[in-house]
């Protein structure tokens, strides 16, 4: 280009933005601007619809990989149908401003009425489970009827708006092609709806509030619509028929492999990526948030210059190979994100939680910045083409094709969770996305009579592509899953590894739900990693924890016939039930993999998946609960940390009702917490939400008394020293170093009346006010927990409040001096006792 030609070109769009701003407005320019201002809203209140469905949904149907995808794909459906049926008669649908407006409205209700039908088939979709006991496959189409039901018409409406509000925006200037920033606008919507919904609403005004912020704007939309003025439409001028006619059937393909390919490696991206920066409700907000930003800034560019550019052809076959080449960068520079983590944090360090959100979303963008931007260039593009060869209006056409993209993300989406990273690995699944990129690229510079150098392009990126695949170098998962995201754990300046000496990997798989990982240390000890946090080990702490989380509420419950155990982890808690003479045990795991890996740890497990008595769920433990009528003598909670994903909702209000039905009379149920990495308050709201439904709550600690088991009923507890000794399991007792019932009793910590005490004026926990689910990551990065282990140790009960009769160990010398014996050993204090024992003869 001639040096002269660049300055001239700016020189002449600087004047003709100059005019521009000197012409007076005319009033379409106002309802345009109006209009897409509502678009924009819509989008936000879009997506907090989607984040709050999935969430009441996975309560019913579980949280499983199943699950989640099944709402997913109900919702996209919808969406597609709307998109489709009402677009495609966008044209003869009269005033479609006016409609427009009743969609936005007709949504807002929908809205509100979504809970309402979730409670209603609650009670069909429980009796359909326990009375047919369906096939795999048979459920999956049960779970999709029941949302579809529920969902159908909030989300045929959602699928319509685009079309539609396309269709009219481009009649308004007589213009085949709706305003380009139409698309993008919606797309920063999404991006508001989720900082909205992930950071502010649900943490402050809970479930309940979100769905009334979400439904009001879609309402109020709708009703500013409706008070725009009517304008007419212009003639509609007739169409370019430019180059991109000759792309034909391409467009479309390049609409469904862009919708599979975005929803892939927005899941891929996301199982990888929360490895790094924490798998809490907070880390995937920013991975989804930092996404659809990107997505949106590729959207934004394409639509601020596609229409001025030549020939869309080339230009898709550019942002092809790009993609493809800039994914293959990301999923080539993994292996260092632990690394660039622990180097950014030592630089900044970050003292709030706002600065490790920042932190976080610096990391993510730094993966997903070029990928996903150039990536987001495709669907207006495709719309571009498309509407500028074809003598249709805008909205057949939008309709059709956001249509094909939504049909390409359920597609992608449901694929890439069931089958290609659970069966190949995340990497896998993002090299394939850069390999298909790479050919679409192909396509479109083949496609036509296109520039020769184009055609070298697409074929030198394909050839690095290939390349790149064949000599990729394995991810670490033993380095990736160390949970950088702990500041705690980040003790050594600028680390040149990040593993022990002599650790090692001896199990890995990526989950439909999670990423788990056994590593061996040099010494032999075992221990078993999801999603980058330590759950189970075989070292002798953990051994406690394991065996006397099944042991206490065993010797505690007036009966134990029955057990039902949330979670499975190393498998030892299990073993240890059915060690003690239980008659059958139930467990539900939701990680089929952590299963699997579980046979790792059959040395200390007594390997229970080989005992009759046992029946496993590879399901939510919650959605078993919540189907089935059966009902238990001792059920036992032994999840993961409260600041997990999708953990928290176990630990609510609504879950212990869930547990008080499925308990049998005297029944006793035991939840394992832990006093480290949770603040005061948290720790209060958890032990609040289960003193609301059970009067009788009281608390034992474990292997380190930085664990404890919450034992609960409905009736008053109490131990009886000789049914203790009746009932007494010494050979499993004894591997833990608890040998006598003094051992036992030594480790009891609060009563009845301290956790009244304590929980007074706490706010309780629930599914709607999510107080866990949003605090616990705040707890655990800003590493709090010495105050809480203080406060609660501060309030220990004395022994005698979990006696029947208190004088069979205070009386006796022999018993009380192997007590004191045994509170040494745990470090408590011991001088009341000793000045009880120095009356004792």
């Amino acid at each position: 280009m001639p040096d002269g030609a660049r300055p001239a070109r700016r020189e002449r769009r600087r004047a003709e933005l100059a005019e521009r701003r000197s012409e007076p407005r005319a009033p379409s320019d106002r309802v345009i601007r109006a209009l897409g201002a509502a678009f924009l809203v819509s989008g936000a209140a879009g997506l907090m619809h989607e984040v709050v469905w999935s969430r009441l949904l996975s309560h019913v149907f579980g949280a499983t990989a199943l699950a989640v995808a099944t709402v997913l794909a109900t919702f996209m459906a919808g969406l597609a149908v709307g998109s489709w049926i009402i677009g495609s008669r966008a044209p003869a649908l009269g005033d479609r401003q006016q409609l427009y407006a009743r969609l936005e409205i007709g949504i807002g209700v929908a809205a509100l009425l979504v809970p309402l039908a979730l409670g209603l088939m609650e009670p069909l979709y429980g009796w359909l489970w326990r009375r047919f006991h369906l096939s795999f496959a048979a459920f999956t189409l049960v779970r999709f009827v029941v949302a579809g039901a529920i969902l159908v018409g909030p989300t045929i409406m959602m699928g319509a708006t685009f079309p539609v509000l396309a269709d009219h925006l481009a009649a308004l200037r007589g213009r085949r092609v709706a305003p380009e920033w139409l698309y993008t606008l919606n797309l920063l919507g999404a991006v508001l709806g989720v900082a909205a919904a992930g950071f502010v609403l649900m943490p402050v005004v809970g479930v309940w509030g979100t769905i009334l912020v979400g439904a009001g704007l879609n309402v109020g939309v709708g009703v500013a619509v409706l008070r725009l003025p009517a304008l007419p439409e212009a003639p509609v001028a007739p169409a370019r028929a430019p180059a991109a006619a000759r792309l034909g059937w391409l467009l479309p393909l390049a609409a469904f492999v862009s919708g599979a390919t975005s929803l892939a490696t927005q899941v891929a991206w996301t199982r990888v990526l929360v490895l790094v920066v924490g798998s809490t409700v907070y880390a995937f907000s920013i991975v989804l948030l930092v996404y659809l930003a990107a997505l949106g800034a590729g959207s934004a560019w394409a639509s601020r210059f596609g229409r001025r550019w030549a020939g869309v052809g080339t230009h898709l076959a550019i942002a092809h190979a790009l993609m493809a080449l800039t994914l293959l960068v990301a999923v080539s520079t993994v292996n260092r994100l632990p690394y660039w983590y622990i180097h950014a944090y030592q630089r900044w360090q970050p003292e709030t939680f706002f600065g490790i959100l920042v932190l976080s979303v610096g990391i993510v963008l730094t993966m997903l910045l070029w990928p996903v931007l150039l990536a987001g260039t495709v669907l207006p593009l495709v719309l571009v083409g498309a509407l500028d060869r074809t003598g249709e209006r805008a909205g057949p056409v939008v309709g059709r094709l956001y249509a094909v993209n939504t049909a390409g993300a359920i597609v992608g989406a449901v694929l890439t969770g069931f089958y290609l990273i659970p069966h190949l690995g995340s990497e896998a699944t993002l090299l394939g996305v850069a390999g298909a990129a790479a050919a679409m690229g192909c396509v479109f510079a083949l496609a036509g009579p296109q520039p020769s150098w184009l055609r070298g392009l697409a074929g030198a990126v394909a050839a690095v592509i290939a390349l790149g695949i064949s000599a990729r170098p394995d991810w670490d998962f033993l380095e990736l899953h160390v949970g950088v995201f702990e500041p705690s754990r980040i003790t050594v300046q600028n680390p040149t590894t990040l593993h022990n000496r002599g650790e090692r990997a001896v199990y890995a798989r990526e989950g439909p739900t999670a990423s788990v990982l056994v590593a061996q240390e040099a010494n032999g000890e075992r221990n078993l990693i999801i999603n980058s946090r330590g759950n189970a080990s075989d070292a002798p702490t953990d051994m406690t924890t394991q065996v006397l989380l099944a042991q206490v509420p065993l010797l505690v419950a007036p009966r134990a016939e029955d057990v039902f155990v949330v979670g499975w982890g190393s498998g030892v808690t299990v073993g240890s039930a059915l060690a003690s003479g239980v008659r059958h045990v139930t467990a539900a795991e939701i990680e089929p993999a952590v299963v699997e890996a579980s046979r790792f740890f059959v040395h200390v497990n007594h390997d229970p998946q080989r005992d009759p008595r046992l029946r496993l769920y590879e399901d939510d433990a919650r959605h078993i609960l919540l189907a089935s009528d059966e009902t238990y003598d001792v059920v036992i909670s032994e999840p993961p940390h409260p600041w997990a994903m999708g953990v928290a909702n176990i630990f609510t209000q609504d879950f212990y009702r869930l547990v008080d039905r499925r308990l049998r009379d005297g029944g006793v149920f035991a939840q394992w917490l832990q006093k480290y990495q949770i603040s005061l308050d948290t720790y209060r709201s958890i032990l609040a939400a289960l003193q609301s439904v059970f009067p009788e709550v009281v608390a034992f600690n474990l292997g380190a008394s930085m664990d404890s088991v919450l034992i609960a009923s409905r009736r008053p507890l109490r131990l009886d020293v000789a049914e203790l000794e009746r009932r007494w399991n010494g050979v499993e007792l004894d591997r833990v170093g608890v040998h006598t019932i003094e051992d036992l009793l030594a480790r009891f910590m609060l009563g009845p009346a301290a956790v009244r005490a304590l929980v007074q004026g706490a706010r309780v926990n629930t599914d709607n006010n999510m107080y866990v689910e949003f605090n616990g990551p705040r707890d655990m990065v800003l590493a709090v927990g010495p105050e809480t282990f203080s406060a609660v140790e501060g309030r220990a009960s004395p022994v005698e409040d979990i006696l029947t009769d208190p004088a069979v160990l205070l009386g006796s010398r022999e018993r009380l001096e192997r007590f004191i014996t045994a509170l040494r050993k745990l470090e408590k204090p011991t001088e009341r006792y000793e000045r009880l024992l120095s009356n004792v003869r």
